[in-house]
């Protein structure tokens, strides 16, 4: 059993298993230590027997999930490899285990939490200790619920199969439990309670956790075991100042021998520095199982969507399929790709056409936008946006002076209205508004809750309610959250991609986008980040707010245009 792992070390060793520098430093280190546990004075050694049996306490157990659930569990090269070194490394002086911590990133479909769950039962039914606790802590506790039933599944063929287990151990909902001690498998979901003593830590997507805050609670109750074990398994993500990120640069400091730590055993399954994340050989590099777990017709469907459908497609497949760390924050919309989706129009074309509009209220210096869309009236047809732009006179002519920004130009050329004075009189913006709903099929608008003025309150008054909500709102309000800006955005993204958005060749919009900076949370959901961007992206966020109108109200387009009348006055 122990030949796979050691003909995985050999062959990337040689150079014959394509893999990154990391996972080729941590063989190096093996092989190393193997060459220093020859001396008196290191302090460890490797001991076949122990790396062998913790291979075999895997492979006695059953898969627990997917379509080969209930066949026996035969570990991979790389994770009998992991096995043999994290159970083979003992310490001269007592025998016990070296390693305290293991740390393995590999991304998704390499299997990784059901191994998670397998080295769980390592530690519950085959270490020699006394009143075992394991415990699965994750950034949610639905997660860590996924990780703890894939071990109760694993421990129930133990258990059904095994006299011996039957009669020593039991399953509850939420328990795997030692019928005449105190150890147990549980997972963390709140503060833990007096007790606490874990064995082992099983900590799945690290990625996701803000703060250490339950991995500090976990591994503060570890103090009372000799040798505990925590195993931290995740992909990459998108949070580079989260407390996984900062933990992995350590760990790659210490393989590259910057830093010592002897207690830590670390698999980082990376792309190299300057390696092409779009070169398909490049993939069997960061991905271990490829061919036995990862299809390779799958993940080439993924990068697909990766490429064609916008950035957050584009960055969570570089985080979960090639464990590239991404940021929370990023450029969205290329120039290039946004100019290529306009061109100038005349707006009359426009004329009593049905649309939706965004509101996106300044303060009182800054810029207000206002934006149009309008679906097509067949089939694959050009959606349009059209936009207004107000700006009090005197902060134009100040931008203009200090920061170069072509506000009196744009002035001049009708793409922004200025105010008197330096604060925006809002009676501009509401007769605008009152402009549209009498030139076009102006169904509603939405505008940001926070930015709320009496111009709403008077345009609903006007205007009346939606008998689909049964409100009085005719404007709307639109939280600026991932949770309602990701769909939106994600809409415009394919309408610029595909072509499908003229947005009239608009300098203002154009200038806008240049300046979005997104925001995107560990669930791939992302909003346009104010704070972040540089610069105005006022119309950028109007535009988003409008088509999430559109997309509210979409089922109605059919109607609205065989009634159009319904709409406008």
């Amino acid at each position: 059993m122990p030949k796979r792992a050691e003909k995985y070390i050999e062959d990337v060793a040689k150079g014959r298993q394509l893999v990154g520098i990391t996972i080729r430093q941590a063989i190096k280190r093996h092989l190393d230590d193997l060459k220093k546990s020859k001396k008196k004075d290191f302090p460890y050694y490797f001991s076949p027997t122990h790396a062998a049996g913790a291979i075999e306490a895997v492979e006695v157990q059953r898969l627990a999930y997917g379509e080969k659930a209930g066949e026996p569990f035969v570990l991979m090269a790389w994770q009998a490899c992991i096995l043999y070194m994290a159970y083979g490394w003992r310490r001269k002086a007592d025998h016990s285990r070296r390693f305290l911590k293991a740390y393995v990133k590999v991304p998704r479909g390499n299997a990784k939490t059901e191994f998670l769950a397998a080295v769980g039962n390592i530690g519950f039914f085959f270490e020699a200790v006394k009143d075992p606790q394991i415990w699965w802590v994750s950034s949610t506790v639905t997660q860590s619920m996924i990780g703890f039933s894939r071990q109760k599944e694993m421990a129930r063929y133990l258990i059904e199969e095994d006299p011996t287990f039957n009669e020593l151990y039991g399953l509850r909902a939420q328990r795997i439990y030692e019928k005449s001690g105190g150890g147990y498998v549980g997972f963390l979901s709140s503060k833990p309670k007096d007790g606490f003593s874990p064995l082992y830590g099983l900590i799945d997507e690290y990625h996701e956790f803000m703060d250490d805050a339950r991995v500090h609670s976990l591994e503060s109750g570890m103090i009372k075991r000799a040798s505990p074990f925590t195993w931290i398994i995740t992909t990459a993500g998108v949070n580079p100042d989260g407390p996984c990120e900062q933990f992995e640069k350590r760990a790659k400091q210490m393989l590259s021998g910057d830093v010592q730590n002897d207690q830590l055993l670390a698999f980082i399954y990376d792309l190299d520095p300057g390696d092409d994340w779009t070169d398909e050989k490049n993939w069997y590099k960061v991905n271990p199982s490829l061919g036995i777990t990862v299809h390779i017709g799958s993940l080439r469907s993924e990068y697909e969507k990766a490429v064609s459908e916008g950035i957050a497609k584009e960055n969570n497949f570089k985080a979960k399929n090639l464990n590239i760390w991404g940021s929370s924050r990023a450029a969205w919309i290329s120039d290039e790709k946004f100019k290529a989706s306009g061109k100038k129009f005349d707006p009359a074309i426009l004329d009593g056409a049905l649309c939706f509009g965004g509101l996106d209220l300044s303060k009182n210096r800054d810029i207000t936008a206002l934006a149009l869309f309008f679906p097509p009236i067949e089939e694959n047809g050009k959606f349009h946006a059209l936009f207004r732009f107000w700006c009090p006179e005197e902060n134009a002519r100040e931008r203009n002076r200090l920061d170069g920004i072509p506000y009196l130009q744009w002035a001049r050329d009708g793409w922004i209205d200025t105010t008197p004075g330096d604060l925006i009189d809002t009676d501009y913006i509401a007769n605008a508004i009152r402009e549209a709903k009498m030139k076009y099929g102006l169904h509603s608008v939405a505008y940001d809750r926070y930015r709320a003025t009496e111009l709403v309150k008077d345009l609903n008054q006007e205007f009346g309610h939606h008998s689909e909500t049964q409100t009085n709102e005719w404007m709307e309000p639109f939280t600026q959250t991932t949770l309602h800006m990701t769909a939106p955005l994600q809409e415009i993204e394919q309408l610029l991609l595909k072509r499908r958005l003229n947005h009239g060749r608009n300098p203002v919009i154009e200038w806008m986008n240049r300046n979005v900076v997104i925001y995107m949370d560990g669930n791939g959901n992302f909003k346009l980040d104010k704070r972040a961007s540089k610069e105005k992206i006022d119309g950028m966020v109007a535009l988003a707010m409008a088509v999430g109108q559109y997309m509210t109200y979409k089922h109605q387009i059919i109607d609205a245009y065989s009634k159009l009348d319904v709409y406008i006055l």
